[in-house]
Parts: structure tokens; C-alpha cells; sequence
């Protein structure tokens, strides 16, 4: 009797491969409908349309569905377009729910039930694990296609529950892909679970990244985002920008972070928006770097990292564009209750930038502002980073108010706070903080605004010539 492999897939990487793997090598006829029976025969493939069989129109194969699976299918493989990817092209409920595909979800789950008889595959990873497999493997292929159901299920039932205004779930499903060696100390047991949207990435030199080292690189990698179009690199420590930089290219980038804080570059993880070249590659092994994030490698700088260092090497390969829209919302786990936020994607507001003090900023002062304000949204609230030609002289980070974090970015500039400008993530509350940045020669300040000082504190700014501009958003990181 000719085996029998019914496919619809939404995500068709590496489908055409193996589907005609199994139809040379294990003579499976391959059944399939919709766009993915379109897709297959624009690939060269013979294929049958699952309507010839009765499943769309037989009352026997809606009714006994089980039945219909068992006798016509040895394998099944399907997987669903995202929810999340639905529900971005529409705002009515009833466009949402029609665009399920109920009929596949109802195969699947049958499928899965009869799984002695029929091998289901919902996971492009398991393509090649289903030659041969025991019954143990037909059981753990069936129990991560139940999973896989009663995730969807869940992912629709809470954005129908947003269509409806009703968020009183939240779902949060996870599926582990490993354990780590430990957490952010070793006394603390950790595992790695995969989001519902992650960013597409390797390891190249088949190192393992730690707990911290996978902070550290989502938090360098959110930095340099907000820069993806220009040469930019950013220096993370404990999960900490500590040196962020814009350059002529990617070398004179680095450099000038590096020059924030040279100790922090010591083990700490460094992100690039553009390609490493054999000059950074170079640099980079001469350091003691823990762990290096960029979009590419040149052949000749991978090649020198590989040989010469002792990094970690990770290629990101989602557009750094992109990158912010992987994450819709923060949670939070404590013993008080869970927190759940939108995550912060903050971004200037013309209508709210405003420059309140009688000297006017250059447009390079502006140019600076705007970089350091975008770095200060990464940095641990009270932030102060103070910048000049694209480069953070000072990031100051973790006071709990305004003057000591001014004080102590300051006192990290030293010289280079002549002429420079000075972001602030919280709104300046006191003179005291103006007094300070112009005892550092600050030229202009750019905060949030909206203390009950404000009046205070455009005043002081005014009395030492120093421009400030208000943008109205506040960005507090905890």
C-alpha cells in the first residue's frame, strides 16, 4: 500500500527538501491543499489535492475524522500561521476568527490522538527524526503537536479576549530548549526557554551562551537598534550599557566606546550594526571580550576571532530594524503578584520637543542630544550620560536622584564634559543639578520635564547660558 504524507505548513522552510526525500527515498505520496499544495507544485512537485479524498465535502471523513486520518495518512505535517501574525492585519474579531484554519487544526489534533498509526509533525527541527521512529518517538511527536494545539488555542483565546476587551488571562507558555549551567550566580539553577517571537541568531563558535550573557546581549543589541541604519557600536557590562558610539566606520565606532569606559570592555559584551571587519576583528581579539553580536562577519575577521580569541561569537540575523518588535510586553515574576508592561519603545516627539531656555542649541548639539537621550533610555534610572560628536563621555547609572547622578557622570567626563551635552531618563528636579553641569561646561540639557521645579530650573539654566530642551518622555528602567 503507498504511504501517505498529508502537508500544510505556513512556515515552508526546508519543506520542499524534505517532502521530496520522502517521496524518492520512502515513496510517500504527497497530499496537500490550499497555498501549500499551490506552493509545493510551483517547486516541481507532484502533488494530490486533499479534496480528492473527501475531506473536504465527505460526511464520513467530518464526522470520523479519526477513522479518515488512520486510513489515509502515515504522516502528517502541519504547522499555522502565528496568531500574533493574523491579528496585525486586522481589527474585527470576525475577520480574525475566519482567517483560523479550523479544518487543519482539527487534523492535527486527530492526528495526533491516533498517533500509533499516523506520525504527526508540527516542528521543522523534527523533519528528520521521523525515518524510522520507535513508538516512544511517534509518543513525544504526538505530546509537542498536543503543546503545539494548546498554545494556539491559548494565543487565540487571549486576542479574542483583547478584541473583546476582556484581559483578565494572561497566557505564557513556554517550551524549554536547554539548561544553562547556572544563572546570574552559580548557586542559582537556570533553563533557557523559547518566546512565543524570538530573534534568529548563532552561536558560530559553538559556545554556549550563559544566563548573563544572554542579558547582556539583548540589552547591547537594543541599544544598537536604535542606531541599525549607521556604523554604531555599544559596550555592555552586568547588563549595562557602559560605552555607546556612532563612527566614520565600524572601527572608529568602537573605538569611541570603548574610550567611555576601558574597564567595562574587559568581559563585557560588545553589539555592531554593521559588518565586522578584519581591523575590529583584530582589536576585539587583543581585548579580553566575553562576547561579540554583529549582523556579519567578514571571512577573514570570523577566521582571526576564531583562532585568536576566546569569545563567544554570535550572528544576529533578524534586521536590526525589527528588533524592537520581537518584544510587545515585560513581565515581571514576583511574590506580590505578577507585573506585565508594554515594553518601552519610546520615541521623540516633535510636538513635544521643546526647547524652553533663551540659548538656542546648535543642530550638532541637537544631533548629540537626541543620540544620548537614545542611549540614556537603556541605562538604569537615575541615568545621566553625557555625550559629544556621537560618543558617551559618561554613562552614570543606578542613583537614586538627580544631583548625584549628574555629580557622577561629571566627575567620569572629567574634560570631556566641556562643550558636551547631558540626557537625563527622569525629570531634572532641582537647580542643584544645573549647577553642577555648569560647573562641567555642559552646553545643553536634555530631560523629560514636568517637575514642579520646571520654572527653577529653565532659570538656573538660563543664568549660565546652558540650552535645554524638554521632550516629555520619561524613561525610567528598574
Amino acid at each position: 500500500m503507498v504511504k501517505k504524507v498529508y502537508v500544510s505548513v505556513y512556515d515552508n522552510t526546508g519543506i520542499v527538501d524534505y517532502v521530496n526525500v520522502l517521496k524518492e527515498k520512502f515513496d510517500y505520496e504527497i497530499v496537500s491543499g490550499g497555498n501549500t499544495l499551490e506552493f509545493l507544485r510551483k517547486n516541481g512537485l507532484d502533488v494530490v489535492d486533499i479534496s480528492e479524498l473527501g475531506i473536504a465535502d465527505g460526511f464520513y471523513a467530518r464526522t470520523y475524522l479519526e477513522d479518515f486520518i488512520r486510513k489515509n495518512f502515515d504522516m502528517i505535517i502541519i504547522n499555522f500561521r502565528p496568531v500574533q501574525d493574523i491579528a496585525e492585519k486586522t481589527d474585527d474579531i470576525k475577520a480574525f476568527v475566519n482567517s483560523i484554519n479550523i479544518l487543519d487544526f482539527s487534523i492535527l489534533r486527530a492526528a495526533a490522538k491516533v498517533f500509533e498509526d499516523t506520525i504527526v509533525v508540527t516542528d521543522k527541527s523534527d523533519f528528520y527524526n521521523t525515518i524510522n521512529v520507535s513508538e516512544y518517538d511517534r509518543q513525544k511527536l504526538a505530546l509537542k503537536a498536543f503543546r503545539y494545539l494548546s498554545d494556539y488555542d491559548g494565543a487565540i483565546s487571549e486576542k479574542i479576549g483583547v478584541y473583546s476587551g476582556e484581559d483578565e488571562r494572561k497566557m505564557l507558555n513556554l517550551t524549554k530548549l536547554s539548561e544553562l549551567k547556572y544563572g546570574s550566580n552559580p548557586h542559582q539553577r537556570a533553563a533557557f526557554y523559547k518566546s512565543e517571537c524570538m530573534a534568529d541568531y548563532k552561536v558560530l563558535n559553538e559556545k554556549e551562551l550563559s544566563y548573563n550573557d544572554i542579558l547582556n546581549i539583548n540589552t547591547a543589541v537594543n541599544v544598537i537598534s536604535e542606531f541599525y541604519d549607521v556604523n554604531a557600536a555599544a559596550i555592555v557590562k552586568h547588563n549595562l550599557p557602559c560605552g555607546v558610539a556612532l563612527g566614520r566606520n565600524l572601527f572608529d565606532a568602537y573605538t569611541k566606546a570603548f574610550d567611555c569606559d576601558p574597564f567595562a570592555t574587559f568581559s563585557g559584551t560588545i553589539a555592531f550594526s554593521k559588518s565586522v571587519d578584519f581591523e575590529v576583528a583584530k582589536q576585539l581579539a587583543s581585548m579580553s571580550v566575553k562576547v561579540v553580536v554583529a549582523p556579519y562577519y567578514e571571512d577573514d575577521a570570523l577566521k582571526h576571532l576564531i583562532e585568536h580569541s576566546d569569545l563567544k561569537i554570535v550572528r544576529i540575523f533578524t534586521e536590526l530594524k525589527d528588533f524592537k518588535k520581537l518584544i510587545t510586553e515585560e513581565i515581571t515574576v514576583t511574590p506580590f503578584g505578577t507585573l506585565v508592561q508594554d515594553s518601552n519603545k519610546s520615541e521623540l516627539d516633535k510636538d513635544l520637543f521643546k526647547v524652553v531656555t533663551k540659548t538656542k542649541p546648535t543642530a550638532e548639539q541637537l544631533e548629540d542630544a537626541i543620540f544620548a537621550w537614545k542611549v540614556a533610555k537603556f541605562a538604569r534610572t537615575n541615568a545621566v550620560v553625557i555625550a559629544k560628536d556621537f560618543k558617551t563621555t559618561a554613562i552614570s547609572q543606578g542613583h537614586t536622584n538627580n544631583v548625584t547622578a549628574i555629580e557622577n557622570a561629571l566627575d567620569i567626563a572629567c574634560e570631556n564634559s566641556k562643550d558636551a551635552v547631558l540626557a537625563t531618563d527622569e525629570a531634572i528636579v532641582t537647580g542643584e543639578c544645573i549647577n553642577a553641569a555648569a560647573q562641567g561646561r555642559i552646553s545643553l540639557i536634555i530631560q523629560p520635564g514636568g517637575s514642579i521645579r520646571d520654572k527653577e530650573v529653565i532659570a538656573t539654566a538660563d543664568k549660565f547660558n546652558i540650552a535645554m530642551v524638554v521632550t516629555g518622555i520619561r524613561n525610567l528602567r528598574f
